[in-house]
């Protein structure tokens, strides 16, 4: 019967070198020792939002395991990066002895320190690689080369299964998902001792287990999230299953149940759990007698919610046969919104020998007319121009195939998505501090490998509040924005509260590939207000303080009639017809909307009448005046000035003192009794401060222009 194999990959390298290599006991051999180059390939499976637990993206240690030709271990060295690219290849190298023949690639593995190297020099890598085992993630591949000189390229892989929940119902939301009765920790390489040539290689329905005891364990409430989730391999025979217990509420429900889905493929036959594998759980349909439980622990005793109908499905970019051969593409879905260049990388080897001769390509379909000048180099390298698309979205295919293997790429050439609809709600807010809420929609027709996408939102003046109080927060060279992840289409709403009285403005909500979408933040407020059209009375007592402002119609959300206006003040009074003397200020109410610009004298009843005056109304944002005096003439002030020095105040007859600003204060006198003159010119604001100099000597005194009215004796010190 044939065996077949297939891989899920990796999604990016991050690759940084961090383990100190000296920290481990590295015996020396006699062997001489070559810098061996090579490069490794991670295939791309999809973009994986980083909150994850598990970082399925990052390899920040590598280690080789070095063997001779028979197979027998001859000593371990360290790689360090040299390069790193972003479609998920790099570039390392390594001091490894030059009867090196067979090289096992292992990165991320925590338990070097129980690595007995000396003990394990000339056992056979039959004996040594099986025996690795880990409770985390970990990379690993093996590479056979004729020399230590080559340079191959070699392609990793993860020893954990991924697990994913997809939505597509219309009556049903998922909110989270966890995983029960799951192995928590597993070897690092695959081993299948009855496979020939080698016997590591990956059989499809043979899992590699430990040695020892199998221990199965857990997720918890709290861990059911949309975020992937990952587990060992495990044989998952019927009466031991793992499964999913999924958490959601019906359409109109605000009550969360709980159930449980089992891992059964088309023929209702438990899945094995096999390392490399995505498990895609995608809901189809969801009936409303689907029995849920209302606590976590219950859903997992209880039977499987079979009027819940999943699909579970398993991807890979790479595939292997029964002979050890190999097809690896490193990517398997594409997404253009503009015209461009595509670039494929893939690799054939045959019995651990790369041959990327034997690779060929060809257009499956293309019905839309996207790819043009498809080329494949013979070195692994695949290139294709994609046309753009003005309105909606076309899908092309290509078949990339060696010996029995292929695998299919899939490009999407698409305009950009839209937003739409997109709203705030209440459309109107009249307060700061007041809830409202964000909605925008995720179109149905986004590619599922997109997901979780990327959805910034800008906004100055919105904060956002639970559920979703805390969105992930990017600065950008602008400001900041806030992050949210959509882990499927559909209708999405997020909680904010208004900062300010009024917070105008234009919140964005962006993606690369989405139309940028604005949605207006506006307030019903007083516009056009302001005191003595620059919000600044004349100092002195009965001075006029002209209010102004307009009620705006709002012919979309007309405010309500009649509308009392009321004006808050403690330093100004009217007796304008119609406004009514009430606690704290005035009011009046308008019996229907006014028209133009209203206007209401006051008087100030203080010679500082300088104070906040706020403008009211029901359903109306309070708009707050910040009101300042200003002289409204020049004013000649004069008194004593004096020397303060050693505990005593000195005479100053006729000496030369300055004002640091003459606008302010000039023509600044001293006479021989040591008094002094100077005007305040008009125009000078109340709060404005004037500092005097003694010229020569460093002696100043700094005075408010408030204070300088009431004609002080200035001490300079």
């Amino acid at each position: 019967m044939k065996r077949s194999t297939y891989l899920i990959a990796l999604l990016s390298l991050l690759l940084a070198s961090c383990t100190d290599e000296d920290q481990f006991d590295n015996p020396q051999t006699e062997n001489s020792r070559t810098a061996f180059q090579f490069s490794v390939n991670m295939p791309d499976y999809q973009p994986v939002h980083t909150r994850a637990v598990v970082d399925e993206n990052a390899v920040n240690d590598l280690w080789l395991m070095t063997f001779d030709a028979n197979g027998l271990f001859i000593g371990r060295a360290h790689a360090s990066l040299l390069t790193s690219n972003s479609n998920g290849t790099g570039t390392f190298r390594a001091d490894i002895p030059d009867d090196t023949r067979i090289i096992h690639l292992i990165a991320n593995y925590n338990q070097w320190n129980n690595f007995d190297e000396r003990a394990a020099m000339q056992k056979d890598e039959r004996e040594i690689i099986p025996s690795l085992a880990s409770n985390q993630l970990a990379f690993w591949g093996r590479q056979a080369i004729s020399s230590a000189g080559d340079t191959p390229n070699v392609t990793l892989y993860r020893n954990l299964a991924k697990v994913t929940v997809e939505n597509e119902t219309t009556n049903f939301e998922v909110t989270g998902y966890a995983l029960c009765n799951y192995i928590n920790s597993g070897t690092v390489a695959p081993f299948n001792p009855d496979a020939s040539p080698t016997p590591f290689i990956l059989i499809d329905g043979k899992p590699t287990l430990l040695n020892s005891s199998m221990v199965k364990t857990d997720q918890k409430s709290a861990d059911c999230n949309m975020e992937p989730k990952y587990m060992f391999e495990n044989e998952n025979y019927s009466n031991d299953q793992a499964y999913i217990i999924i958490k959601g509420r019906l359409e109109g429900k605000t009550e969360e149940l709980y159930y449980k889905i089992q891992l059964l493929d088309s023929d209702k036959k438990p899945y094995p759990i096999m390392r490399n594998y995505h498990y895609k759980v995608v809901i189809k349909s969801f009936s409303e007698s689907a029995n849920g439980s209302t606590a976590f622990s219950d859903a997992k005793t209880s039977e499987p919610s079979n009027n819940i109908y999943a699909e579970i499905f398993k991807e890979s970019p790479s595939i292997s046969d029964n002979n050890n051969n190999v097809l690896t593409v490193n990517r398997l879905h594409f997404l253009f919104t503009k015209e461009g260049t595509l670039n494929v990388s893939a690799q054939y080897t045959a019995n651990g020998v790369t041959d990327n001769s034997k690779i060929s390509v060809s257009i499956a379909e293309d019905q839309g007319s996207i790819l043009h000048n498809l080329k494949y180099d013979g070195n692994g390298n695949i290139t294709a121009d994609i046309s753009r698309i003005i309105a909606g979205q076309y899908e092309a295919t290509i078949t990339v195939k060696a010996g029995v293997l292929s695998r299919t790429v899939t490009v999407v050439s698409s305009a950009l998505y839209q937003f739409d609809p997109a709203s705030l709600s209440p459309e109107i807010y009249t307060a700061r501090d007041q809830d409202v809420t964000l909605s925008f929609n995720i179109p149905s027709t986004i590619p599922y490998y997109l997901y979780p996408l990327k959805c910034a939102i800008t906004t100055a003046n919105l904060y956002p509040v639970e559920p979703n109080k805390n969105l992930q927060i990017e600065y950008t060279d602008g400001g900041y924005q806030y992050v949210y992840w959509a882990d499927g289409p559909g209708t999405k709403t997020l909680n904010f509260r208004t900062s300010l009285e009024n917070s105008d403005e234009t919140v964005l909500i962006a993606n690369e590939i989405f139309q940028t979408k604005s949605v207006e933040v506006k307030s019903r407020q007083f516009t056009n207000v302001s005191i003595n059209s620059n919000n600044f009375i004349n100092y002195g007592v009965n001075n006029t303080a002209s209010l102004m402002f307009t009620i705006s119609s709002y012919p979309d959300y007309p405010p309500t009639y009649p509308l009392t206006v009321f004006v808050a003040t403690k330093k100004l009074q009217t007796t304008q017809s119609g406004w009514t003397a009430v606690p704290g200020g005035y009011q009046y109410t308008y019996a229907s909307q006014p028209s133009g610009l209203q206007t209401v004298t006051f008087t100030a009843k203080e010679a500082v009448s300088s104070e906040k005056v706020v403008i009211s109304a029901p359903g109306f944002s309070p708009t707050t005046i910040d009101v300042g005096n200003i002289l409204g003439s020049s004013v000649t002030i004069s008194n004593t000035i004096r020397v303060y020095q050693n505990n005593g105040l000195l005479s100053i007859p006729r000496y030369a003192v300055t004002s640091s600003d003459s606008g302010i204060a000039s023509g600044f006198t001293t006479s021989r009794t040591s008094t002094y003159s100077t005007t305040l010119h008009a125009g000078a604001q109340i709060n404005d401060v004037v500092t005097f100099t003694l010229s020569g000597y460093g002696y100043s005194a700094a005075y408010k222009v408030e204070e300088l009215l009431q004609s002080p004796a200035i001490v300079l010190q």
